[in-house]
Protein backbone atom coordinates (compact mmCIF):
# COMPACT_ATOMS: atom_id res chain seq x y z
CA UNK A 1 0.00 0.00 0.00
CA UNK A 2 2.36 2.22 0.41
CA UNK A 3 3.88 5.48 -0.99
CA UNK A 4 4.25 7.77 1.43
CA UNK A 5 4.41 11.37 0.18
CA UNK A 6 7.66 13.32 0.86
CA UNK A 7 7.86 17.03 2.46
CA UNK A 8 10.70 18.38 3.76
CA UNK A 9 10.35 20.54 7.17
CA UNK A 10 12.28 23.64 8.46
CA UNK A 11 11.62 22.38 11.95
CA UNK A 12 14.21 24.70 13.93
CA UNK A 13 13.62 28.16 15.46
CA UNK A 14 16.18 30.67 13.96
CA UNK A 15 18.23 32.49 16.61
CA UNK A 16 20.20 36.15 15.80
CA UNK A 17 23.37 35.40 17.60
CA UNK A 18 24.63 38.67 19.29
CA UNK A 19 27.55 40.20 18.00
CA UNK A 20 30.16 41.80 20.38
CA UNK A 21 31.99 45.00 19.35
CA UNK A 22 34.89 43.97 20.59
CA UNK A 23 34.94 40.51 17.81
CA UNK A 24 38.07 42.31 15.72
CA UNK A 25 41.20 40.79 17.51
CA UNK A 26 43.78 41.45 14.39
CA UNK A 27 44.43 44.85 16.36
CA UNK A 28 43.46 44.48 20.47
CA UNK A 29 43.15 47.78 21.96
CA UNK A 30 42.86 46.92 25.78
CA UNK A 31 43.56 50.28 27.31
CA UNK A 32 39.98 50.77 25.69
CA UNK A 33 38.67 47.82 26.95
CA UNK A 34 37.34 49.45 30.12
CA UNK A 35 35.64 52.33 27.91
CA UNK A 36 33.94 49.76 25.54
CA UNK A 37 32.11 47.38 28.21
CA UNK A 38 29.64 49.43 28.58
CA UNK A 39 28.61 49.37 24.77
CA UNK A 40 29.21 46.03 24.80
CA UNK A 41 26.83 45.17 27.59
CA UNK A 42 24.16 47.74 25.75
CA UNK A 43 24.68 45.96 22.94
CA UNK A 44 24.47 42.35 24.63
CA UNK A 45 21.55 43.80 26.00
CA UNK A 46 19.67 44.66 22.96
CA UNK A 47 20.87 41.48 21.41
CA UNK A 48 19.48 39.43 23.76
CA UNK A 49 15.81 41.48 23.22
CA UNK A 50 16.27 40.95 19.26
CA UNK A 51 17.02 37.60 19.61
CA UNK A 52 13.30 36.06 20.76
CA UNK A 53 12.64 32.99 18.61
CA UNK A 54 10.73 33.52 15.68
CA UNK A 55 7.70 31.00 14.64
CA UNK A 56 8.86 28.43 11.96
CA UNK A 57 7.87 29.51 8.41
CA UNK A 58 5.94 25.96 8.12
CA UNK A 59 4.17 23.21 10.40
CA UNK A 60 4.73 20.28 10.31
CA UNK A 61 1.96 17.20 10.28
CA UNK A 62 3.72 14.13 10.42
CA UNK A 63 1.61 10.73 9.66
CA UNK A 64 1.56 7.08 8.55
CA UNK A 65 -1.31 7.11 6.99
CA UNK A 66 -1.33 4.15 3.72
CA UNK A 67 -0.92 5.45 0.10
CA UNK A 68 -4.42 6.37 -0.80
CA UNK A 69 -4.72 8.29 2.24
CA UNK A 70 -1.65 9.97 2.36
CA UNK A 71 -2.35 11.41 -1.64
CA UNK A 72 -5.68 12.62 -0.32
CA UNK A 73 -4.17 14.43 2.39
CA UNK A 74 -1.02 15.79 0.30
CA UNK A 75 -4.08 17.08 -1.81
CA UNK A 76 -5.78 18.49 0.69
CA UNK A 77 -2.52 20.08 2.45
CA UNK A 78 -1.75 21.73 -1.28
CA UNK A 79 -5.83 23.32 -1.80
CA UNK A 80 -5.03 24.94 2.01
CA UNK A 81 -1.59 25.94 1.20
CA UNK A 82 -2.35 27.59 -1.98
CA UNK A 83 -5.58 29.70 -0.65
CA UNK A 84 -3.75 31.85 1.22
CA UNK A 85 -5.71 31.45 4.89
CA UNK A 86 -2.58 31.54 6.66
CA UNK A 87 0.89 32.68 7.04
CA UNK A 88 2.68 29.75 7.30
CA UNK A 89 2.65 26.16 5.28
CA UNK A 90 1.58 22.91 6.37
CA UNK A 91 4.36 20.09 4.94
CA UNK A 92 3.38 16.83 5.28
CA UNK A 93 6.03 14.67 6.63
CA UNK A 94 6.85 10.80 7.46
CA UNK A 95 9.46 10.73 9.67
CA UNK A 96 9.07 8.48 13.17
CA UNK A 97 8.57 11.03 16.05
CA UNK A 98 9.34 8.37 18.36
CA UNK A 99 13.52 8.52 17.32
CA UNK A 100 14.87 10.46 19.96
CA UNK A 101 18.35 10.19 17.51
CA UNK A 102 16.40 12.22 14.56
CA UNK A 103 17.90 15.24 13.26
CA UNK A 104 14.62 16.77 14.17
CA UNK A 105 14.08 15.64 18.04
CA UNK A 106 11.22 17.88 18.47
CA UNK A 107 7.49 16.94 18.01
CA UNK A 108 5.67 18.01 14.67
CA UNK A 109 3.21 19.95 15.31
CA UNK A 110 0.38 18.00 14.20
CA UNK A 111 0.69 14.18 14.29
CA UNK A 112 -2.18 11.56 12.64
CA UNK A 113 -2.03 8.71 15.04
CA UNK A 114 -3.55 5.33 14.89
CA UNK A 115 -3.25 2.29 17.44
CA UNK A 116 -0.13 1.17 18.89
CA UNK A 117 1.52 4.67 18.57
CA UNK A 118 -1.40 6.79 19.25
CA UNK A 119 -1.07 5.09 22.77
CA UNK A 120 2.53 5.49 23.19
CA UNK A 121 2.02 9.41 22.19
CA UNK A 122 -0.08 9.33 24.91
CA UNK A 123 1.75 7.62 27.89
CA UNK A 124 3.10 9.24 30.66
CA UNK A 125 3.38 13.10 30.32
CA UNK A 126 0.77 14.74 28.25
CA UNK A 127 2.56 15.65 25.01
CA UNK A 128 -0.16 17.64 23.33
CA UNK A 129 -3.30 20.59 23.39
CA UNK A 130 -6.50 19.82 23.40
CA UNK A 131 -7.93 20.36 20.12
CA UNK A 132 -11.02 22.30 21.40
CA UNK A 133 -8.51 24.30 23.19
CA UNK A 134 -6.30 24.93 20.30
CA UNK A 135 -9.56 25.99 18.56
CA UNK A 136 -10.75 28.54 21.48
CA UNK A 137 -7.60 30.15 21.51
CA UNK A 138 -7.82 31.17 17.93
CA UNK A 139 -11.01 31.65 18.04
CA UNK A 140 -12.08 29.49 15.57
CA UNK A 141 -15.34 28.22 15.33
CA UNK A 142 -15.81 24.40 15.75
CA UNK A 143 -18.12 23.82 13.78
CA UNK A 144 -17.95 19.82 14.04
CA UNK A 145 -21.29 18.05 14.64
CA UNK A 146 -21.40 15.63 17.33
CA UNK A 147 -20.07 12.47 16.01
CA UNK A 148 -22.92 9.94 16.28
CA UNK A 149 -21.33 7.23 18.50
CA UNK A 150 -19.44 6.66 21.68
CA UNK A 151 -16.10 7.50 20.89
CA UNK A 152 -13.03 5.87 22.50
CA UNK A 153 -11.78 7.91 25.85
CA UNK A 154 -8.67 9.04 24.65
CA UNK A 155 -10.29 11.52 22.21
CA UNK A 156 -13.28 12.55 24.95
CA UNK A 157 -11.73 15.79 26.91
CA UNK A 158 -13.66 17.09 29.92
CA UNK A 159 -17.57 17.77 28.80
CA UNK A 160 -17.12 15.31 25.99
CA UNK A 161 -15.03 18.10 24.22
CA UNK A 162 -13.01 16.58 21.48
CA UNK A 163 -8.82 15.95 22.20
CA UNK A 164 -8.02 15.40 18.60
CA UNK A 165 -10.31 15.37 15.57
CA UNK A 166 -11.01 11.65 14.35
CA UNK A 167 -9.99 12.11 10.73
CA UNK A 168 -10.02 8.70 9.86
CA UNK A 169 -13.09 7.80 11.43
CA UNK A 170 -14.47 4.12 10.75
CA UNK A 171 -16.24 1.11 11.49
CA UNK A 172 -16.64 -2.79 10.41
CA UNK A 173 -19.06 -3.41 7.78
CA UNK A 174 -19.59 -6.29 5.34
CA UNK A 175 -18.62 -6.07 2.13
CA UNK A 176 -19.96 -8.71 -0.49
CA UNK A 177 -19.11 -9.91 -3.99
CA UNK A 178 -22.79 -9.50 -5.69
CA UNK A 179 -21.69 -11.37 -8.83
CA UNK A 180 -20.64 -14.50 -7.15
CA UNK A 181 -24.26 -14.05 -5.46
CA UNK A 182 -26.24 -14.03 -8.45
CA UNK A 183 -23.97 -17.10 -9.76
CA UNK A 184 -25.77 -19.51 -7.19
CA UNK A 185 -28.89 -17.96 -6.52
CA UNK A 186 -28.78 -15.95 -3.89
CA UNK A 187 -30.22 -12.49 -4.34
CA UNK A 188 -27.62 -9.84 -3.99
CA UNK A 189 -30.32 -7.03 -3.45
CA UNK A 190 -31.20 -9.03 -0.23
CA UNK A 191 -27.65 -9.94 2.04
CA UNK A 192 -27.76 -11.49 5.23
CA UNK A 193 -28.49 -9.66 7.91
CA UNK A 194 -28.05 -12.50 10.39
CA UNK A 195 -25.01 -14.40 11.92
CA UNK A 196 -27.59 -17.46 11.26
CA UNK A 197 -28.59 -16.53 7.49
CA UNK A 198 -25.02 -15.87 6.30
CA UNK A 199 -24.43 -19.28 7.51
CA UNK A 200 -26.93 -20.26 5.11
CA UNK A 201 -25.37 -18.03 2.24
CA UNK A 202 -22.08 -19.02 2.88
CA UNK A 203 -22.87 -23.32 2.70
CA UNK A 204 -24.48 -22.16 -0.87
CA UNK A 205 -21.43 -20.15 -1.93
CA UNK A 206 -19.30 -23.47 -0.59
CA UNK A 207 -21.41 -25.72 -2.50
CA UNK A 208 -21.28 -23.55 -5.20
CA UNK A 209 -17.68 -24.14 -6.04
CA UNK A 210 -16.57 -21.26 -3.82
CA UNK A 211 -13.16 -22.44 -1.53
CA UNK A 212 -13.19 -19.46 0.29
CA UNK A 213 -17.18 -18.15 1.41
CA UNK A 214 -15.86 -16.03 3.86
CA UNK A 215 -12.69 -14.04 5.34
CA UNK A 216 -12.63 -11.40 8.26
CA UNK A 217 -9.86 -8.50 8.50
CA UNK A 218 -9.13 -7.16 12.22
CA UNK A 219 -10.51 -10.36 13.54
CA UNK A 220 -10.00 -8.68 17.40
CA UNK A 221 -11.63 -5.68 17.04
CA UNK A 222 -14.65 -7.11 14.57
CA UNK A 223 -15.59 -10.27 16.60
CA UNK A 224 -15.02 -9.34 20.17
CA UNK A 225 -14.74 -5.68 20.86
CA UNK A 226 -17.72 -4.88 17.90
CA UNK A 227 -19.47 -8.08 18.18
CA UNK A 228 -20.02 -7.15 22.26
CA UNK A 229 -20.97 -3.18 21.66
CA UNK A 230 -23.64 -4.73 18.77
CA UNK A 231 -25.22 -6.70 21.34
CA UNK A 232 -24.90 -4.57 24.09
CA UNK A 233 -22.29 -6.39 25.70
CA UNK A 234 -19.08 -4.75 27.70
CA UNK A 235 -16.07 -4.80 26.29
CA UNK A 236 -14.67 -3.61 30.16
CA UNK A 237 -16.70 -3.11 33.11
CA UNK A 238 -15.50 -0.49 35.95
CA UNK A 239 -13.96 -1.19 38.90
CA UNK A 240 -13.56 0.57 41.96
CA UNK A 241 -13.37 4.36 41.24
CA UNK A 242 -10.98 4.55 38.31
CA UNK A 243 -9.89 0.58 37.46
CA UNK A 244 -11.79 -1.48 34.67
CA UNK A 245 -11.87 -5.72 34.78
CA UNK A 246 -12.56 -6.97 31.38
CA UNK A 247 -16.02 -8.39 30.41
CA UNK A 248 -15.41 -10.16 27.52
CA UNK A 249 -16.09 -13.77 28.15
CA UNK A 250 -19.89 -13.08 28.59
CA UNK A 251 -22.98 -15.96 26.90
CA UNK A 252 -22.57 -13.64 23.77
CA UNK A 253 -19.48 -13.55 23.37
CA UNK A 254 -18.30 -17.19 23.96
CA UNK A 255 -21.44 -17.94 21.63
CA UNK A 256 -20.07 -15.93 18.62
CA UNK A 257 -16.62 -17.41 18.69
CA UNK A 258 -18.26 -21.14 19.26
CA UNK A 259 -20.20 -20.01 15.82
CA UNK A 260 -17.02 -18.43 14.02
CA UNK A 261 -14.93 -21.66 15.22
CA UNK A 262 -17.41 -23.73 13.80
CA UNK A 263 -16.98 -21.72 10.62
CA UNK A 264 -13.74 -21.97 10.52
CA UNK A 265 -13.19 -25.94 10.83
CA UNK A 266 -16.11 -26.53 8.02
CA UNK A 267 -13.94 -23.66 5.70
CA UNK A 268 -16.54 -21.06 5.68
CA UNK A 269 -14.24 -19.10 7.23
CA UNK A 270 -10.54 -17.84 6.75
CA UNK A 271 -8.47 -15.94 8.50
CA UNK A 272 -5.13 -14.75 7.04
CA UNK A 273 -3.86 -12.55 10.02
CA UNK A 274 -4.76 -10.11 12.40
CA UNK A 275 -4.75 -6.89 10.69
CA UNK A 276 -6.08 -6.35 7.03
CA UNK A 277 -4.33 -9.03 5.30
CA UNK A 278 -8.27 -10.77 4.49
CA UNK A 279 -8.90 -7.07 2.09
CA UNK A 280 -6.77 -8.11 -0.95
CA UNK A 281 -8.23 -11.91 -0.56
CA UNK A 282 -11.78 -10.28 -0.91
CA UNK A 283 -10.93 -7.77 -3.44
CA UNK A 284 -8.77 -10.32 -5.53
CA UNK A 285 -12.12 -12.54 -6.11
CA UNK A 286 -10.73 -15.76 -3.63
CA UNK A 287 -13.15 -14.69 -1.46
CA UNK A 288 -16.70 -13.76 -1.50
CA UNK A 289 -17.71 -12.41 2.03
CA UNK A 290 -15.82 -9.30 3.54
CA UNK A 291 -16.12 -8.21 7.56
CA UNK A 292 -13.46 -5.25 7.55
CA UNK A 293 -13.58 -1.32 8.62
CA UNK A 294 -15.48 0.53 6.05
CA UNK A 295 -11.98 2.46 4.87
CA UNK A 296 -10.80 -0.58 2.98
CA UNK A 297 -13.31 0.47 0.92
CA UNK A 298 -11.05 2.58 -1.56
CA UNK A 299 -8.74 -0.53 -1.91
CA UNK A 300 -11.53 -2.75 -2.59
CA UNK A 301 -13.31 -0.35 -4.92
CA UNK A 302 -9.72 -0.57 -6.84
CA UNK A 303 -8.65 -4.47 -7.02
CA UNK A 304 -12.32 -5.44 -7.57
CA UNK A 305 -12.96 -6.99 -10.53
CA UNK A 306 -16.50 -7.54 -9.42
CA UNK A 307 -20.34 -5.80 -8.64
CA UNK A 308 -19.63 -4.90 -5.32
CA UNK A 309 -22.12 -5.05 -2.06
CA UNK A 310 -21.89 -3.35 1.27
CA UNK A 311 -24.17 -4.28 4.21
CA UNK A 312 -23.75 -3.84 8.20
CA UNK A 313 -22.69 -6.02 10.07
CA UNK A 314 -24.78 -9.05 11.04
CA UNK A 315 -26.09 -9.67 14.51
CA UNK A 316 -27.76 -12.60 16.56
CA UNK A 317 -31.49 -12.42 16.14
CA UNK A 318 -31.81 -14.25 19.29
CA UNK A 319 -30.14 -11.61 21.48
CA UNK A 320 -32.80 -8.88 23.12
CA UNK A 321 -32.59 -5.35 21.80
CA UNK A 322 -29.93 -6.20 19.38
CA UNK A 323 -28.38 -4.48 17.62
CA UNK A 324 -27.20 -1.65 19.14
CA UNK A 325 -24.50 0.18 17.99
CA UNK A 326 -20.76 -0.49 16.33
CA UNK A 327 -17.79 0.95 17.62
CA UNK A 328 -15.85 4.56 15.82
CA UNK A 329 -12.33 3.99 15.39
CA UNK A 330 -9.48 4.85 12.98
CA UNK A 331 -6.73 7.60 12.99
CA UNK A 332 -6.92 10.90 15.03
CA UNK A 333 -5.49 14.35 14.56
CA UNK A 334 -3.38 15.26 17.40
CA UNK A 335 -1.67 18.94 18.34
CA UNK A 336 1.50 18.88 19.79
CA UNK A 337 2.39 20.68 22.45
CA UNK A 338 4.16 24.18 22.99
CA UNK A 339 3.01 25.69 19.57
CA UNK A 340 3.32 29.36 19.20
CA UNK A 341 0.36 32.04 18.99
CA UNK A 342 0.87 31.74 14.84
CA UNK A 343 1.32 28.49 14.47
CA UNK A 344 -1.92 27.76 16.96
CA UNK A 345 -3.77 29.94 14.44
CA UNK A 346 -2.75 28.05 11.46
CA UNK A 347 -3.79 24.75 12.85
CA UNK A 348 -6.84 25.99 14.11
CA UNK A 349 -7.54 27.47 10.27
CA UNK A 350 -6.63 23.98 8.67
CA UNK A 351 -8.86 22.03 11.10
CA UNK A 352 -11.53 24.38 10.00
CA UNK A 353 -11.06 24.01 6.69
CA UNK A 354 -11.26 20.30 7.01
CA UNK A 355 -14.42 20.40 8.50
CA UNK A 356 -15.58 21.98 4.83
CA UNK A 357 -18.58 20.20 3.63
CA UNK A 358 -17.00 19.59 0.05
CA UNK A 359 -13.32 18.59 1.67
CA UNK A 360 -14.93 16.25 3.82
CA UNK A 361 -16.59 14.47 1.39
CA UNK A 362 -13.53 15.00 -0.86
CA UNK A 363 -11.87 13.01 1.76
CA UNK A 364 -13.91 10.35 2.34
CA UNK A 365 -14.27 9.18 -1.34
CA UNK A 366 -10.51 9.27 -1.72
CA UNK A 367 -10.33 7.46 1.96
CA UNK A 368 -13.55 5.58 2.65
CA UNK A 369 -13.63 7.49 6.24
CA UNK A 370 -16.59 8.71 7.41
CA UNK A 371 -17.92 12.50 7.19
CA UNK A 372 -17.63 14.24 10.68
CA UNK A 373 -20.78 16.27 9.80
CA UNK A 374 -23.59 16.17 8.53
CA UNK A 375 -23.15 18.28 5.29
CA UNK A 376 -20.15 16.43 4.23
CA UNK A 377 -22.46 13.05 4.12
CA UNK A 378 -24.65 15.06 2.02
CA UNK A 379 -21.91 16.73 -0.24
CA UNK A 380 -21.53 12.34 -1.53
CA UNK A 381 -23.16 12.63 -4.81
CA UNK A 382 -25.01 9.03 -4.83
CA UNK A 383 -25.10 9.55 -8.81
CA UNK A 384 -21.59 10.07 -8.76
CA UNK A 385 -20.37 7.71 -6.33
CA UNK A 386 -23.14 5.24 -5.16
CA UNK A 387 -21.43 2.25 -3.53
CA UNK A 388 -18.95 5.15 -1.74
CA UNK A 389 -22.62 6.65 -0.52
CA UNK A 390 -23.68 3.49 0.57
CA UNK A 391 -20.74 2.57 2.57
CA UNK A 392 -20.56 5.76 4.23
CA UNK A 393 -24.30 5.69 4.84
CA UNK A 394 -24.34 1.74 6.19
CA UNK A 395 -21.29 2.98 8.60
CA UNK A 396 -22.82 6.59 9.73
CA UNK A 397 -26.40 3.91 10.68
CA UNK A 398 -24.59 1.57 12.54
CA UNK A 399 -22.47 3.98 14.81
CA UNK A 400 -26.03 5.99 15.19
CA UNK A 401 -27.66 3.01 16.43
CA UNK A 402 -28.95 3.01 19.78
CA UNK A 403 -27.21 3.80 22.67
CA UNK A 404 -26.12 0.65 24.87
CA UNK A 405 -25.27 0.44 28.47
CA UNK A 406 -22.98 2.59 30.07
CA UNK A 407 -20.16 -0.04 30.74
CA UNK A 408 -20.66 -1.18 27.34
CA UNK A 409 -19.69 2.27 25.51
CA UNK A 410 -16.11 3.07 25.99
CA UNK A 411 -13.10 1.36 27.71
CA UNK A 412 -9.83 2.47 28.39
CA UNK A 413 -8.66 -1.08 28.41
CA UNK A 414 -9.91 -1.67 24.18
CA UNK A 415 -6.84 0.93 22.87
CA UNK A 416 -4.10 -0.64 25.53
CA UNK A 417 -1.61 -2.35 23.18
CA UNK A 418 -0.98 -5.10 25.39
CA UNK A 419 -4.29 -5.89 25.59
CA UNK A 420 -4.82 -6.38 22.48
CA UNK A 421 -2.27 -8.02 21.30
CA UNK A 422 -3.12 -10.63 24.26
CA UNK A 423 -6.40 -11.27 22.57
CA UNK A 424 -4.54 -11.37 18.89
CA UNK A 425 -2.74 -14.56 20.90
CA UNK A 426 -5.71 -16.01 22.14
CA UNK A 427 -8.21 -16.10 19.25
CA UNK A 428 -5.33 -17.71 17.34
CA UNK A 429 -5.12 -20.68 19.46
CA UNK A 430 -9.31 -20.72 18.68
CA UNK A 431 -8.63 -21.00 15.04
CA UNK A 432 -5.42 -23.47 15.62
CA UNK A 433 -8.19 -25.55 17.37
CA UNK A 434 -6.19 -25.53 20.65
CA UNK A 435 -8.60 -24.17 22.61
CA UNK A 436 -12.47 -23.52 22.71
CA UNK A 437 -14.23 -20.36 22.75
CA UNK A 438 -14.95 -19.99 26.34
CA UNK A 439 -10.99 -21.33 27.39
CA UNK A 440 -10.03 -18.67 25.00
CA UNK A 441 -11.77 -15.94 26.27
CA UNK A 442 -10.95 -17.17 29.65
CA UNK A 443 -7.73 -17.17 29.55
CA UNK A 444 -7.77 -13.80 27.96
CA UNK A 445 -9.63 -12.16 30.65
CA UNK A 446 -6.71 -13.79 32.89
CA UNK A 447 -3.62 -12.71 31.31
CA UNK A 448 -4.53 -9.00 30.10
CA UNK A 449 -5.54 -8.53 33.84
CA UNK A 450 -2.51 -6.36 34.59
CA UNK A 451 -2.77 -4.83 31.34
CA UNK A 452 -6.44 -3.23 32.08
CA UNK A 453 -5.09 -2.19 35.91
CA UNK A 454 -1.67 -0.95 34.66
CA UNK A 455 -1.66 2.79 34.03
CA UNK A 456 1.24 2.09 31.25
CA UNK A 457 0.66 0.11 28.14
CA UNK A 458 3.50 -1.84 28.64
CA UNK A 459 2.08 -3.48 31.42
Amino acid sequence: MFIKPLAALIAASVMLAPMSAGANTANPKPAASAKASKPAAKASAKSTKVAAPKEAAEVELAHGLDEAAALALQALVDDFNAGGKAKQKIVLSTRNWEDADAAVPTLPAMLVLDDGARQRFLDGKPRYTPLHQVMTIAKEKFAHAAIPAPMPPYLNGAKGRLNALPIGLTTPVMFYNRDAFSRVGLDPNVPPTHWFSLQEALGTLRDGGYACPYTSARPTQIHVDNISAWHNEPFARKQGKTGEALAINGLVQVKHLAMMSSWYKSRYLHIFGRADEAVPMFAGGQCQVLTARSSAWPQIKRDAKFDIGVAALPFHEDIRNAPRHTLADGASLWVSAGRGAEETRTIARFVTFLLDPDRQAQWSLATGFIPLNRAGMVAISPVDAPTADSVARVALRQLAGRAGAKDEQTSHAASNPRVRAVLDEELEELWADRKPAKAVLDTAVLRAGPCVTSINSSC
